[in-house]
């Protein structure tokens, strides 16, 4: 015989899967469906040689390959897998390409061309550019960095025009993101939108849409906790459906960066916070459609509400969540390799999720203590993640962030600077030019005073001279266009050393790109 109880929530279930199918269903002649294709970047070494390793882009980009595959998205991953991460990851594994130069020409060739067949057969197309790494600003324009090549934003701009999509969303986790579609003018001043040059076409091109981590110049970070960075996994936590507020199965830009300002919410230091900027391409507001992944699902409803976080039995991090109170959310579930362990914080109650049925109810777990204590004291920032509740309110209220103002690089790094720091071997260098251009002046200026006496001595000659007067004047002469000619060999010497040392680059490098639509070869460096 079936309890009160039970009754109660087998209808309670009906009710909210009832709400969810009429939600989904609502909009869907918003477009139809759509083909996905994802190029996931991750890479923990840059082609700048200064900057340190990273410990997480790879993970990054093996968790992105594991969401988008759930949702049925066509995959591309370049990523230098580390032992850890393969043993975590062997599909990734299985798959990675080298985050080079060759690599990425390999996979947007393919990409284009598997984008070019859906469209021929008027299928419409949505292309995801997903990057973690570093990232830096050169001459008033963001670039990232694979291992062996930077990719500013007039390179992406020319990569994404190359793929016929329909739309095109690009996420990236990087220091001074921003900046790859919004450069800066001369002196660090931010350009209006209509002084933009390459980067401009990232921005102003209507079909994409931009996530990007910092509006400014602050720091991405990395966190042992998460396993990740700590933008990544907000981002890959939304798209999980925790950041539906509307529960329409979408996750739409304005929602996405309230709910990552929201998961930080509670961090008082600007410094560990990370900031979003989400503009949406010009048609559409939607950054990811996830009717299709919701087919197998968790529902937690507003009664059970509170901060959970899911974890597989490898013990990766997948997803963060917390929804406010009365406010139902709908998580897609991971792929159905085991068990899913949805652990509450607070008093670390654990529930486990088993690979069947596809839709599952918290309410319907049964909860106990957690396998395992937590994995030591967490970053005293970071543990306040997620810990402000996320809800329809708060999207409402959600306030875009101003545009940042250009400013000095922040102190310490943790994905990457804006800028690396100036070496004191450089700081010698510049000293030592500037002393030969002074020397080199100095000894010009020498020399065309000693020419001049030269020539004023020569000019004051006369008939009454006798020949000893005159010798002793063409001595003179002969003295004085000596040392003007010393001082001009000697300070032409030392300009040319001061100049030399001056241009001199720090790390000089042969850049060359070849792109569908075109290339370049430059040479590079550090000045």
């Amino acid at each position: 015989m079936t309890s009160p109880r039970a009754g109660a929530r087998a209808v309670a279930a009906l009710l909210v899967a009832f709400a969810l199918v009429f939600a989904l269903d609502a909009r869907a002649d918003d477009g139809g469906k759509a083909a996905t294709f994802a190029l996931i970047i991750g890479s923990n070494l840059s082609v700048d040689p200064d900057l340190p390793p990273l410990k997480y882009a790879d993970d990054d980009a093996a968790s992105y390959l594991d969401l988008f595959r759930v949702l049925g998205a066509r995959t591309y991953l370049l990523s230098r897998l580390d032992d850890n991460t393969r043993r975590l990851h062997a599909q990734a594994a299985a798959e990675a390409l080298e985050p080079r130069r060759a690599a990425l020409g390999q996979a947007v060739a393919q990409i284009t061309a598997d984008v070019t067949r859906a469209r021929d057969r008027q299928v419409d197309t949505v292309l995801y550019i997903v990057y973690a790494g570093h990232g830096n600003v050169r001459d008033g324009e963001g670039y990232v960095t694979l291992e062996d090549m930077r990719i500013t934003g007039g390179d992406l701009a020319r990569i994404v025009a190359s793929i016929p999509a329909t739309r095109v969303h690009i996420i990236v986790d990087a220091c001074a993101s921003y900046y790859l579609a919004y450069s800066r003018g001369p002196g660090g001043e931010r350009r209006p939108l209509s002084g933009f040059q390459d980067s401009s076409q990232l921005a102003s091109d209507p079909r994409v849409g931009l996530l990007l981590s910092t509006s400014s110049a602050r720091e991405s970070h990395e966190w042992d906790g998460f396993q990740a960075g700590v933008f990544s996994h907000e981002v890959r936590s939304g798209l999980y459906g925790a950041a539906d507020a509307d529960g329409d199965g979408r996750v739409s830009y304005r929602e996405i960066a309230a709910f990552i300002g929201r998961a930080n919410g509670a961090i008082p230091n600007d410094r560990f916070r990370p900031q979003v900027l989400a503009r949406a391409p010009r048609e559409s507001d939607t950054l990811l459609d996830l009717r299709h992944g919701l087919e197998r699902r968790l529902d937690i409803d507003g009664a059970h509400a509170a901060h959970y976080w899911l974890e597989d039995s490898r013990g990766v991090r997948l997803l963060d969540v917390h929804n406010g109170s009365g406010q139902a959310v709908h998580l897609v579930r991971p792929s159905p390799d085991g068990p899913i362990y949805v652990r509450r914080a607070g008093d670390d109650t654990e529930y486990v999720l088993a690979p069947s049925p596809d839709v599952e109810s918290l309410a319907d777990l049964e909860g106990g203590p957690a396998r395992v204590a937590a994995r030591g004291a967490a970053h005293e920032a970071f543990g306040l993640l997620f810990s402000l509740p996320f809800d329809r309110d708060v999207v409402a209220t959600y306030v875009e962030p101003a545009a940042p103002e250009a400013g000095p690089p922040p102190p310490g790094m943790s994905r990457l600077d804006l800028a690396p720091p100036v070496p004191a071997a450089r700081n010698a260098r510049r000293a030592l030019a500037w002393s030969g251009v002074g020397l080199g002046t100095v000894g010009a200026g020498v020399g065309i005073a000693l020419s001049i006496s030269a020539a004023t001595v020569a000019g004051g000659s006369s008939r009454q001279e006798s020949q000893a007067d005159v010798a002793r004047r063409n001595d003179r002469i002969s003295a004085l266009d000596t040392g003007a000619l010393v001082s001009f060999l000697a300070g032409g010497l030392a300009m040319a050393t001061g100049v030399t040392l001056l241009l001199w680059p720090d790390a000089p490098r042969l850049q060359a790109s070849v792109l569908r639509s075109g290339g370049y070869v430059g040479y590079g460096g550090a000045f």
